[in-house]
């Protein structure tokens, strides 16, 4: 897992896959670049092949601790270029209702899904 930090963004990416079994090692390691000034999250999914519930339940989690941190602010979560099994789960789940999902049709066009 890669996570960067510039001005207000959050960059997470290379995720293999976020699965109950690595979502508390998820949550423990983006725990510490989450303040008061983050703005937005943005998770590159363009690498993760499989997201179960409990890896749902950690963006999920992110997303509300991110918000509980920045009070009166909302820190929006952006998921980015999902695979289409990942794409997949968040519509099932309804949970693409809850974040930015942005799809890449073409390697120069881009999607965004919203509600």
């Amino acid at each position: 897992m890669e996570i960067q930090r510039q001005n207000g963004t959050l960059n997470i990416a290379r995720l293999d896959e976020i699965t109950f079994a690595n979502a508390r090692d998820f949550r423990k390691a983006v725990a510490p670049f989450l303040d008061s000034e983050l703005k937005e999250i943005e998770v590159d999914l363009s690498q993760t092949e499989f997201v179960d519930g409990g890896g749902l339940g950690a963006l999920l989690s992110l997303y509300r601790t991110a918000n509980e941190k920045t009070p009166g602010k909302i820190v929006s979560l952006r998921l980015l270029h999902p695979q289409p099994p990942v794409l997949q789960m968040l519509e099932l789940t309804k949970m693409k209702h809850l974040f930015e999902v942005v799809v890449a049709e073409t390697e120069f066009e881009e999607r965004r899904i919203t509600a």
